[in-house]
């Protein structure tokens, strides 16, 4: 009896127990040796976070001005996230983050009654380490094996680095929508600030974004966002990490959600910006660019930059203007025409508002426009409605919609849609409206402005709007120079024993070439006989240029060319004398920067340092200035003052409006396809063109001085601004002889085109030598 009470049920029972549970027991220890087999030893080294990060470049100022990644994201360390944003994110993805070992046993159970419920797995317990392993070591695979090996490296990783470490990982590698990854990148592209400026409402916004980025973003759905928030409000209300009161009133805090912002690249320099990429991929790869986190800091002035892409933007539109209408943008009739101008008004552009909240029309939106009324004659009228709202085209405006022909031979007429905006001092409220036609330039331009002591390229634009085309006409077009050239050739001449009162005959001249003869003209067909050098690049002679070309060579103007820096390649012809090669605006800027940096080649440069990350220095150009003589001092100073003269009496008199001393030279090619102006000075050098991409004509007397003159105006007035006003001043060996422009010969003082010109010491004429001036003792003359 008692031996078969030893094999009682109960002690049968406890028996099995027994030894299942340390079968079981068994079982999983050899199931986690086996996941835990495959997983890093050393976790410090796993974990050693270097997350990819974005290249940013910067202005000289330190503006930020663009950036390069495949993963926005900015690491911060964590004394720099506020303490509040801290904790809505510990109170919305893992409450008992400061207290568990890795994993939070009763969010587990809960979340695996759910998955059983679900037959699968429908919902995770996942804490704030767990999140960090997957993204960092696992991945989103959601199977049981994954979920496993997550807790088993959450438990180890809460053994090897401080919670501290842990949230801080996260923190800066946590997706939050809209490409950004980390706080900072989240603070930056959902509210335009850095992440220690966060309040309390944004940062539950942001917290309320991990589990769905897509579900919650407050740009997509901000109902659903605020609702997103209104749960981690109150899951710190009841972490007590908020009262209630700062919780509502949080809730209740209007946010300022960017929703329209441009990318970065393409604020300030978006062509300059996109120089750098491709110099900083082809310097570092594409990797350390996009991955890597360097910081370029470059030369571009971000006020000089604005100033330049003002200048360009309002010189295209003013050249459209002089260009002329060119046509209207559609046409309706009858039933439509009606239709139109009784609905509402509407944008030119297809989008944005139309009118304001008290549904006025916008200053400077533009409309399209149905032409009412057309009047012809010396009282030209063109009437227009913008949907119910009747105004007239302002009368220069009119003339020159009444002048257009398209090439059927069609004119303005009733229905025909144009764009217009309100012209200066319409008042629709007082139903007085007068519409400023507005038609987008169809031709393009560039500039680029050098600081010519350090080579520091300061502001660059490469066409009228980079979100319609990247092509930058800057540096990557090779166009035409014309007669921008011919500083160049006046350069070999001087060299070659030419004064600036060396006598060349402008008279028709005739040019064998292998292809026959060759007739070049003047651009006004006119011929003045014999002429100074100096009369000769002021009112750029063509044929006087032709003639240096014949006696110096063109080898000698080529060989110019290549000591300034200009390196594009191009047939050495006899035509170069009017501007045939094809260079880009960069090259010949820089070659011009050349004259005010004494004859000191001028290599351009667009980066100062660059680093890593970290702050480790890679390269420093700072100290960087020209070194290598490209022309003696006093060539550069002869050809300057030549230069001056297209400035004072020349093809450029318009550029007297800056009121500071400046020399420069126009160009155009060959039926007035490209316009240039290039000018400096003695602290600025900034080059400008303008043209069609098509290489098709711009229009009839587009000339330099008319369309690329206008937009060095603007900018240099601008860019100088406030910069004292210095003296082009003359190097040793330059001596000064009081002679007429015109004849070349000494004149009195006070004769009508007596000028003081300058000479190199040893070529001043016999006639001049009782009345040189040296120019130590030459007062500074007037700024013109």
């Amino acid at each position: 009896m008692r031996r078969w009470r030893i094999f009682s049920p109960l002690r049968v029972a406890a028996l099995l127990m027994v030894y299942g549970t340390c079968a079981g027991a068994g079982a999983l220890y050899a199931i986690v040796g086996e996941l835990d087999a495959d997983l890093p030893r050393d976790l410090r080294v796993a974990l050693d976070y270097r997350p990819p990060q974005a290249t940013i470049v910067f202005a000289a100022d330190g503006e930020p001005i663009g950036q390069f990644f495949l993963e926005q994201r900015y690491p911060v360390d964590l004394d720099r996230v506020p303490r509040h944003v801290q904790q809505a994110f510990v109170s919305a993805e893992d409450r008992r983050f400061w207290e568990h070992q890795g994993f939070d046993a009763a969010g587990i159970a809960r979340a695996a009654w759910a998955n059983f419920r679900g037959h699968g797995i429908t919902q995770g317990a996942s804490t704030i380490t767990q999140q960090v392993m997957r993204m960092l070591m696992l991945g989103r695979e959601k199977t049981y094996y994954r979920k496993a090996r997550e807790l088993i490296l959450a438990w180890r990783v809460e053994r090897e680095l401080s919670k501290r470490d842990i949230l801080e990982i996260y923190l800066n590698h946590v997706y939050l929508g809209a490409g950004a990854y980390g706080v900072q990148a989240a603070a930056k592209v959902y509210f335009g600030k850095d992440v220690g400026a966060l309040s309390v409402a944004e940062a539950a916004m942001l917290a309320g974004l991990p589990q769905s980025p897509s579900r919650y973003s407050p740009v997509r759905d901000f109902a659903a966002a605020k609702a997103r928030q209104r749960y981690v409000l109150d899951r710190m209300v009841a972490d007590g990490a908020l009262t209630r009161r700062a919780a509502d009133a949080a809730y209740d805090e209007p946010l300022g959600i960017v929703t329209d912002a441009a990318p970065l690249n393409a604020e300030v320099a978006p062509y300059f910006v996109e120089h750098v990429r491709r110099w900083a991929v082809d310097r570092y790869g594409d990797r350390s660019v996009l991955l890597g986190g360097l910081r370029i800091h470059t030369t571009l002035d971000s006020r000089k930059q604005r100033a330049a892409e003002a200048a360009v933007r309002e010189g295209l539109e003013a050249a459209a203007a002089w260009i002329g209408f060119r046509g209207p943008i559609g046409h309706v009739d009858g039933a439509a025409l009606a239709a139109f101008i009784e609905g509402p008004p509407r944008p030119a552009g297809g989008d944005g508002p139309a009118v304001d909240a008290r549904g006025h029309l916008l200053r400077h939106t533009a409309y399209v426009g149905a032409v009412v009324d057309v009047r012809d004659g010396w009282r030209a009228r063109v009437d227009v409605d913008v949907g119910p709202v009747a105004g007239r085209l302002r009368r220069d405006d009119a003339r020159a919609a009444l002048r257009w022909r398209s090439d059927r031979g069609d004119r303005l007429r009733i229905g025909d849609l144009v764009a217009v905006k309100l012209a200066a001092g319409s008042d629709p409220a007082a139903g007085e409206v007068e519409w400023a036609l507005e038609q987008p330039p169809d031709v393009q331009g560039a500039l680029v402005a050098i600081d010519p002591a350090t080579g520091r390229i300061e502001a660059m634009v490469g066409g009228y709007d980079y979100r319609t085309s990247q092509f930058n006409r800057a540096v990557q077009a090779r166009r035409q120079v014309g007669s921008s050239i011919k500083p160049f050739i006046y350069a070999a001449a001087l060299a070659a024993g030419y004064t600036h009162l060396s006598i060349v005959l402008d008279a028709p001249v005739a040019v064998p070439t292998p292809t026959g003869v060759w007739r070049p003209k003047n651009f006004k067909r006119e011929y003045r006989g014999p002429i100074t050098l100096r009369t000769a690049l002021a009112e750029s002679v063509n044929t006087v240029s032709v003639r240096l070309v014949q006696a110096v060579g063109a080898d000698a103007v080529v060989d110019v060319m290549r000591r300034l820096g200009i390196r594009s390649r191009f047939p050495i012809h006899p035509s170069i004398a009017l501007g045939t090669p094809d260079v880009s605006l960069l090259e010949m800027t820089a070659a011009y920067a050349a004259l005010p940096a004494g004859g000191l080649r001028v290599d351009p440069r667009f980066v100062d340092v660059v680093t890593t990350a970290e702050g480790v220095v890679l390269e420093d150009h700072r100290a960087e200035r020209p070194h290598d003589r490209a022309l003696s001092p006093q060539l550069a100073y002869l050809v300057t003052d030549l230069m001056r003269g297209v400035v004072r009496r020349g093809t450029a008199r318009r550029a007297r409006e800056l009121r500071r001393p400046a020399a420069g030279k126009t160009g155009t090619s060959s039926e007035f396809r490209d316009a240039w102006f290039i000018g400096f000075t003695p602290d600025a050098v900034a080059g400008v063109w303008v043209g069609r991409d098509d290489f098709t004509p711009i229009a009839h007397n587009a000339t330099g001085g008319r369309l690329a003159l206008p937009i060095w105006l603007r900018y240099m007035q601008a860019a100088e601004a406030g910069r004292p006003i210095r003296e082009f001043s003359p190097p040793e060996d330059i001596l000064f002889v009081r002679a007429s422009e015109r004849t070349g010969r000494p004149a009195p003082p006070g004769a009508p085109d007596a000028a003081l010109v300058p000479m190199l010491r040893g070529t001043i004429p016999e006639a001049f030598l009782a009345a040189v001036e040296p120019a130590a003792f030459r007062p500074p003359p007037p700024a013109p």
